[in-house]
């Protein structure tokens, strides 16, 4: 393995996520093939980093193999799909083992990636001979890179066009016409349908229906199209999801603003239903859609024994990975407390890590008029190495002790029960096991002031760029007036005409002038 995954950090305040590679002397001694790391999510896509070999360009002198060859890097979207694009800013950075101040790196803002280029970064990043030359490799040939990425945005585009008919047939590469995603029982109304596209692991697509649909007799029946997001794929679990949908194009389409939905085990959520007509938003029989991906999450809802007699049972439960876990009320304290344990932490390969982060919530009342309530202290995290056992992490809640007891308690059910949900944020399996969370501390400090430094060196810069030219103009000004003190300190020299040459014409004017006034 020559590009080894080390750690992920966690996101700072700007959002900003910091993944550690070090890379092995294969990158440089093998020619003859690409390296690619193993892949990372961030975002709620899918990525990879992969490295090049190439020859800068012979100038007239002759440069040795070594001092030819150049290393590319290249930050890699596994996700791609027709009509998907991602936006993201990156930046790579080797890691110098004498000083951070001679870093060498690179950045993009707004960077894109599409279906048709699915990777973007520099060819020529650095010479071979200069990872050795200024100290970026080790004795062994290894080295380290830095990618760090923030504000990812997902955007996906397509168009649909109501068939005169439902049994027209319509071009399946833009539109498909499947069975239909709700209940066998209900009725088939006209649907159109987008491709299919990735996010957050999952597959998804657009589903409108021009003229409603049974869910809603009032807007079916006033003709008001809807518009679903389904899932595809991943039904062991309901995802709650947040998207923004624009129907139409030009400068007034209409949008939904941000959607909280709930995609339950079937792939279903509750859509959205705008005030409009499909005349009022399609050209020429075509709609045009644009739906920007915000975040998918991952849910697992389970019902936890608060009450009972003998010791109270754990409750399994799986990730979105299939990993189990188990979780047990603790009402040992003056506060109700929940002990979560992986299960599979025997499954760990051996020499890795595992991050798994979570949010967890206690669900009050009952469907459909329930409400979930955040557990102080979320998000949850931690790092995962290979053992026979999970000791647990104990997840304090604002419910008393006393509260459960109570009959009326709107949190416990009638089997004594307390309902939790667990939402699963990030997971990666990273390198090393050595790592720990008290590090996050240290490389997230070191990641911030290298970043300060970096602000104040840019400020610094601009600053003398300013005085330089207050310097330049208050020269070019001095240098102004010093000539022109030097023409006005000049001896005057009279002039002498001949005796019988005439005066200028305008002087002549002008003394006639003053004659005829006189």
């Amino acid at each position: 393995m020559a590009l080894l995954y080390r750690f992920a950090q966690l996101p700072d305040r700007s959002g900003t996520r910091v993944f550690s590679f070090v890379v092995t002397r294969s990158v440089v001694r093998d020619p003859e093939r690409d390296v690619t790391s193993k892949e990372l999510v961030c975002g709620f896509q899918r990525w990879a980093v992969a490295f090049s070999r190439g020859d800068k360009k012979r100038g007239r002198n002759k440069r040795s193999v070594s001092d030819r060859q150049v290393l590319g890097v290249y930050l890699v979207w596994r996700g791609a799909a027709p009509g998907l694009r991602v936006y993201v800013d990156f930046t790579f950075t080797l890691l110098n083992r004498e000083h951070f101040s001679v870093n060498e790196g690179f950045s993009g803002k707004r960077v894109k990636f599409t279906y048709e280029a699915p990777a973007q970064g520099n060819r020529s990043y650095i010479s071979v001979s200069d990872l050795y030359s200024r100290n970026f490799a080790d004795p062994n040939g290894e080295f380290q890179l830095e990618l760090s990425m923030a504000n990812v945005r997902t955007v996906f585009s397509s168009e649909v066009g109501i068939p005169p008919t439902i049994a027209t047939t319509i071009d399946s590469d833009s539109v498909r016409m499947p069975s239909s995603v709700f209940s066998p029982g209900q009725s088939k109304p006209t649907k159109l349908e987008t491709a299919y596209f990735t996010f957050g692991g999952f597959d998804w697509n657009l589903v409108v229906y021009p003229h409603g649909n049974k869910e809603n007799e009032a807007r079916s029946q006033e003709g008001r199209l809807s518009v679903y997001l389904v899932r595809l794929t991943g039904f062991d679990h309901r995802c709650r999801v947040r998207y923004i949908v624009s129907l139409g194009e030009g400068e007034h389409p209409v949008e939904s603003g941000p959607i909280e939905d709930l995609s339950d085990a079937e792939g279903r959520g509750f859509g959205w239903q705008p005030r409009v007509r499909w005349s009022d938003v399609a050209r020429k029989g075509v709609l045009r859609l644009s739906l920007e991906m915000l975040e998918a999450r991952t849910i697992s809802e389970v019902s936890v024994q608060a009450l009972g007699p003998g010791a109270l049972p754990a409750t399994p439960c799986y990730d979105r990975d299939k990993q189990a876990w188990a979780i047990r009320a603790d009402l040992h304290s003056d506060t109700v407390r929940l002990h979560l344990v992986y299960k599979d932490i025997n499954n760990i390969p051996r020499n890795h890590l595992r991050y798994v982060s979570w949010t967890a919530y206690l669900i009050r009342g009952e469907e459909p008029d329930t409400e979930i309530v955040n557990l102080p202290g979320a998000p949850f995290s931690r790092y995962y190495a290979q053992d026979e056992a999970d000791e647990g992490i104990i997840m304090e809640t604002s419910l008393g002790v006393n509260e459960v007891k109570d009959e009326n308690c709107p949190f416990v059910t009638e089997k004594g029960q307390i309902r939790v949900r667990l939402e699963w944020n990030e997971c990666h399996l990273l390198f090393q096991s050595t790592y720990h969370k008290y590090d996050d501390v240290c490389r997230i400090h070191n990641q911030q002031m290298r970043r300060e430094i970096a602000a104040l060196q840019a400020e610094n810069y601009s600053l003398e760029r300013q005085i330089f030219s207050y310097q330049k103009s208050l020269a070019y000004a001095q240098a102004q007036q010093q000539q022109q003190q030097t023409y006005y300190d000049q001896p005057s020299t009279p002039v002498h005409h001949p005796p019988n040459q005439h005066q200028p014409g305008h002087l002549e004017r002008s003394a006639s002038t003053d004659t005829e006034y006189a």
